[in-house]
C-alpha cells in the first residue's frame, strides 16, 4: 500500500518535468532503501551512475563513495 501512494505522488511531482520520471523513481525508491540500511551507498553509486551521467551529462551527486573511479 505504502510502495502505490508512494508512486503516484512520485507521478505527480515528476510528471511535468522535463527530465526521465522513471529515473527520478528509480533514485528515490534505493535512497530509501540506503536509508534503511538495505543498500550502501557505494551499491546506490554505481548501480545508477551510469544512467545519471546519461541523463545530465556528469554525475555530481554527493553520494559519490571515497575512491570512485568513474573513468
Amino acid at each position: 500500500m505504502f510502495e502505490d501512494d508512494v508512486e503516484e505522488r512520485a507521478e505527480a511531482i515528476l510528471g511535468d518535468v522535463p527530465f526521465d520520471t522513471e529515473l527520478g523513481k528509480r533514485l528515490a525508491k534505493d535512497a530509501r532503501r540506503v536509508a534503511n540500511g538495505e543498500l550502501s551507498r557505494e551499491k546506490f553509486h554505481e548501480k545508477h551512475h551510469e544512467a545519471v551521467v546519461r541523463e545530465f551529462g556528469r554525475d555530481e551527486r554527493n553520494s559519490k563513495p571515497e575512491g570512485f573511479d568513474d573513468e
